[in-house]
């Protein structure tokens, strides 16, 4: 059984990232800019055990059966949903520039190395040097005000290559007017978000910063002279996480007509959970299943953090950076990578209510990244087919965390084209596969 949850933020939701923090004089507590998977995986795992603890009358929060059965629900998710309509965060080969008082936006694309040059432009020896391709197009130093989120209506357009980067200066130049205007934060716990100005964009989430003091634990009064801060991400009020539990590998049965509020994140934060329906970004666009059809570049977009065991490398690729995502089963199918547009990694923790412990950092592969392929063997069109919004992590790990069942690595496909080959020369190695 499948079922899809409407999680809606009711207060600041408090993301820890992978710094250590503890309540010393001057110390601050940082968020994390985005809900990652693990978050809403755990978070609607314990809501089930209790509901299901509560139905066979259990004095404590689980069962020992039902401790058993809920690990074994899915997760996949989630996805940003603004005004009912469905964002992810702003792929890589994106490149936002300013451009005077108002923002530019390139297009990062991988191009063939000249004769005798390699990815370095030094030579074709070294680490892969005579596979990879050097990405091109971002001019300038990066914008520090740029959109965080993109639509779902325009992400599908950039992942068919359906846009031109002139199609953006307008909506930029009414997003960007109305961005600087705006304070970067929120203090005192206010839940005042702006309504984006051009749809297609939407500003990172303000944090909600508060100081605190330290109490003493035998006398239960406030420490003198020990204050310290924490941040809190501050959702829009018509903002909400969109995600699906799959229960069909347990035993147990889906509490019918789910509704409740539950914590969600840190200090217990407050969040409402309730049923809903899938939206149609699930899916895949019948546009982009026509460009994947026999297509030679094709991209694979992170919508949602994801592990690899070689890092930013997916461990599908063997040492010739060439394979294909396990989960596409026996469909003949070979890609080779030639880019990949991969920001710092991402440190994301957790706690196990099971063991009562941390569990250990580990090094994400952000939500945005871009990996390019060149399509040795077989038709792209499968991997869109089995595999939009679905998990392309190396493998399920039942015993560790972060694995496929938590909703990492969830992705986009699309295609992108070499300007460095000729349409004749494209032509050729379609014929030739």
């Amino acid at each position: 059984m499948k079922q899809w949850l409407k999680i809606r933020p009711l207060e600041p939701v408090m993301l820890r990232d992978g710094r250590p923090f503890e309540a010393n004089p001057g110390a601050k507590a940082h968020s994390m800019s985005e809900v990652p998977p693990s978050v809403v995986a755990g978070t609607l795992r314990t809501l089930l055990g209790k509901k299901l603890a509560e139905e066979h009358g259990h004095t404590t929060a689980f069962g020992e059966k039902e401790k058993l059965e809920v690990a074994k629900l899915a997760v996949r998710g989630p996805l940003l949903h603004y005004k009912e309509q469905p964002y992810f965060p702003v792929p890589r080969d994106l490149h936002f520039r300013q451009a005077g008082n108002r923002l530019e936006v390139d297009r990062i694309v991988p191009h063939k190395p000249g004769e005798g040059e390699g990815f370095l432009g030094t030579g074709r020896s070294g680490w892969h040097g005579d596979r990879l391709w050097p990405a091109a197009g971002a001019s300038g130093k990066g914008a520090a005000a740029a959109p965080q989120y993109l639509s779902a209506e325009w992400m599908i357009a950039w992942l068919g290559t359906h846009m031109l980067t002139e199609d953006w200066l307008k909506p930029l130049d009414n997003w960007y007017a109305d961005e600087t205007r705006l304070p970067e934060n929120v203090q005192g716990g206010s839940t005042y978000v702006k309504e984006a100005a051009s749809e297609p964009f939407l500003r990172a989430f303000p944090r909600d910063v508060r100081t605190h003091v330290a109490i003493d634990k035998a006398s239960h009064t406030a420490m003198e002279g020990i204050l310290f801060d924490t941040e809190a991400l501050v959702f829009p009020e018509d903002a909400y996480l969109l995600a699906e539990a799959d229960l069909s590998e347990s035993n147990i049965a889906w509490p019918k007509g789910l509704s409740a509020i539950h914590s969600f994140g840190g200090k217990r934060r407050l969040a409402h959970f309730s049923e809903t329906e899938a939206g149609e970004v699930w899916s895949c666009p019948d546009s982009i299943l026509q460009a994947l059809d026999g297509a030679c570049y094709i991209r694979m977009v992170l919508a949602t953090p994801a592990y690899f065991t070689k890092g930013w490398l997916p461990g599908w690729l063997d040492s010739d950076l060439r394979g294909k995502p396990e989960a596409v089963g026996e469909e003949d199918i070979v890609l080779e990578l030639k880019w990949a547009c991969v920001p710092r990694w991402q440190p994301i923790s957790g706690w196990s209510y099971g063991k009562r412990e941390e569990k250990a950092i580990r090094r994400m592969v952000p939500a945005g990244s871009v990996y390019f392929f060149k399509v040795e063997r077989g038709n792209p069109r499968l991997l869109a087919e089995k595999l939009w919004l679905q998990s392309v992590s190396d493998r399920n790990r039942r015993t560790a965390m972060l694995d496929r069942n938590d909703g990492f690595g969830l992705a986009l496909w699309g295609v992108w084209d070499d300007k460095a080959y000729s349409g004749d020369e494209r032509n050729q190695e379609v014929e030739s596969r």
